[in-house]
């Protein structure tokens, strides 16, 4: 390494040569050497705008830095690393700050010198992504109150929120992270750091509008989130640009907001399934509307959403009450239903429908709806009786129209949420009842297909025959015609597998356990 030193023309060769030994080293002795390496030398030899030579020191640090300590780092190399940081060259600050992130993230009780803390924040406002990304990263590592409590960093940070849309969006991601912490929302709040966030959401740059939300789903699904949000008033005037209306969806910006808007929704509603519907019931009432959409693309928003809410026994249970006034106006059937069955009364029309590219979704979404969990917040038999409620709203004899049909479909991606529909029927004695009344869906799974060639398709057809074995009801449920066979199709599948692997190499039949 002492040739780094001597200013001769070879420099790119000494550091090359330096790679190629690194490479050669197991940890252990990298670590030792990266002990006696000075790299401060490295550092220095960044001063060239020869591309190869920067390139190499790169290297160089990305193996040092992976051995060493934080605290070996920070304290023998924080000035050389806060000088790296303003390099013309944005490879070098991107490597950097990569090698940071990684050291933080391992010990972030560091205490970084101002100067390259307020270098960091600099680094936001860097227009090539590498480098603004990795300054993100590395300042969500660092202590909230630490980094608020300077006036300078507090002025730098300020300071760039006002410089464009873009940047602001940066610092949000950072403060948001930080606001998983009560106090450090309170500390957030009090310095007016979150005092754009209202004009944001409704700024005329739609990206930025994206973005904004986007962040605050992970502050909103936290009850100090929620309240914060709640009590500026961001809850309230996202839910006023929640829309369905068909004349308002043809509106560009609202078309590519609404989804984004929803998924705030639905996350907290997840969390918060009763507070949602009684404060902010058009929530639900916009899944059901766009439904009735002729966009695939909106379809497949509301689909997602019902998968989303029904994979939680919690919301299920929450939400298995009348359901709001304006879905009730629009369902065209008798009686009061729960908001299960409207969704699935919607689902059932998409499937029985013509969008084959919306088929899928809506019928996994039935699948998330009518599945039950290894819960403890209710009885299996309660989560039963109300599978089989919201099964029933299925109209137009729907093991025949959606399970079996979409099993028969050559599309890959209908056939497997078909299948995913039977197993979560065979998991139950109702669904069990439904199979033994139409036997002929036991030839599209115990007989060879091609699609058995899709291995989701095939996983699916063994959890079936395996779930209808071990089932403590199916004994008595299914006829005895149809145990035999899904007996007879385990035995011959078992005996297949023992073939297998009695011919592979260096084993005989003879050879094996009897």
């Amino acid at each position: 390494m002492h040739k780094l030193t001597i200013g001769n023309s070879d420099i790119v060769d000494v550091l090359s040569s330096c790679n190629i030994y690194l490479n050669q080293l197991n940890r252990s002795d990298l670590h030792q050497s990266a002990n006696l390496i000075n790299l401060n030398l490295i550092f220095d030899c960044l001063n060239t705008t020869n591309k190869e030579q920067i390139e190499n020191c790169c290297l160089m640090f990305k193996k040092l830095f992976s051995v060493l300590s934080s605290n070996q780092v920070f304290n023998k190399y924080s000035l050389s690393i806060e000088r790296s940081l303003h390099h013309p060259d944005n490879i070098v600050k991107s490597t950097v700050l990569a090698e940071l992130e990684k050291l933080l993230m391992n010990d972030n009780n560091i205490d970084l010198p101002l100067i390259l803390i307020c270098t960091l924040v600099d680094c936001l406002s860097n227009s090539d992504v590498s480098v603004s990304f990795r300054a993100v990263k590395c300042l969500k590592q660092l202590k909230c109150d630490e980094i608020l409590s300077s006036p300078q960093i507090l002025s730098k940070i300020r300071t760039l929120m006002q410089t464009n849309s873009e940047i602001r969006a940066r610092i949000y991601d950072i403060l948001v992270d930080w606001s998983m912490s009560v106090d450090a929302l309170a500390l957030i709040s009090s310095k007016g750091l979150f005092s754009s966030l209202i004009p944001d959401i409704t700024n005329p740059d739609i990206m930025m509008q994206m973005v904004t939300i986007q962040l605050l789903v992970s502050l909103g699904i936290t009850d100090h989130g929620f309240d914060y949000l709640n009590s500026v008033g961001i809850i309230r005037g996202l839910y006023r640009l929640l829309s369905s209306s068909p004349e308002e969806l043809n509106n560009l910006s609202t078309a590519i907001l609404n989804p984004i808007i929803l998924e705030f929704f639905i996350q907290i509603a997840l969390i918060k399934p009763q507070l949602i519907y009684i404060s902010y019931p058009k929530v639900f009432t916009v899944i059901y509307e766009i439904m009735n959409e002729n966009d695939g693309l909106l379809v497949n928003v509301a689909t997602n959403s019902i998968k989303v809410l029904a994979s939680s026994w919690e919301c299920k249970l929450s939400l298995d009450i009348p359901a709001p006034k304006l879905m009730i106006d629009q369902y065209q059937g008798k009686g009061e239903l729960d908001i299960w069955s409207l969704f699935i009364e919607k689902l059932n029309n998409i499937v029985s429908g013509t969008k084959t590219e919306c088929k899928a979704s809506a019928i996994k979404a039935i699948v998330k709806i009518i599945q039950i969990e290894n819960e403890e917040i209710c009885s299996r038999n309660d989560m039963i009786a109300r599978t089989k409620k919201w099964y029933k709203q299925l109209t137009n004899d729907p093991f025949k129209n959606i399970i079996y049909k979409s099993c028969s479909l050559p599309f890959l991606d209908i056939q497997e949420a078909g299948y995913e529909m039977l197993l979560k029927l065979s998991e139950q004695p109702w669904g069990q009842e439904e199979i033994n009344n139409f036997p002929l869906i036991m030839d599209l799974v115990l007989k060879p297909h091609h699609s058995d060639d899709y291995i989701n398709v095939k996983t699916l057809k063994q959890q079936i025959v395996k779930t209808l074995l071990e089932s403590e009801t199916s004994r008595d449920i299914l006829s005895e015609d149809l145990i035999l066979r899904i007996h007879n199709f385990s035995y011959t599948q078992m005996k297949t597998n023992v073939n297998t692997t009695s011919s592979e190499p260096g084993m005989l039949v003879e050879d094996m356990p009897q």
